[in-house]
């Protein structure tokens, strides 16, 4: 018998959990570092499918401030995926999540927010 050195598959639900997991301990780091919570707000996640906005997940947006500099970060789970083209657009669900997680920070002196690589905030 060939003994398989495969990592074996994660469970879909518990994938999807273990990116809130991922989420939540960045927000703990950030509170942590003394970053002053400005707006943490949950919300749906909508799609444009040409003339009509439908929900394909949920969207979480945190704003906060250190050392005088603005951060935003926003985590997006999507549950089902575009699939066509143009007209014959429709929507398939996903049996795992797909989490999106993007840092951005303005500083004082600009109205314009840059995305910034994760790793760079620690």
């Amino acid at each position: 018998m060939q003994h398989d050195d495969k990592p074996m598959r994660e469970i879909d639900s518990t994938s999807g959990s273990a990116a809130e997991d991922r989420f939540e301990e960045i927000i703990e780091r950030v509170k942590a570092s003394g970053a002053e919570i400005a707006r943490d707000e949950n919300g749906p996640l909508y799609v444009d499918l040409g003339q009509e906005e439908t929900e394909i997940g949920e969207q979480r947006v945190v704003e906060f401030n250190v050392n005088r500099i603005d951060f935003q970060i926003t985590r997006n789970v999507k549950k089902f995926r575009i699939m066509g083209e143009g007209i014959h657009k429709s929507l398939e669900p996903l049996s795992r999540p797909i989490v999106e997680i993007k840092l951005k920070r303005k500083p004082d002196t600009s109205d314009q927010w840059v995305i910034m690589d994760l790793e760079d905030m620690f």
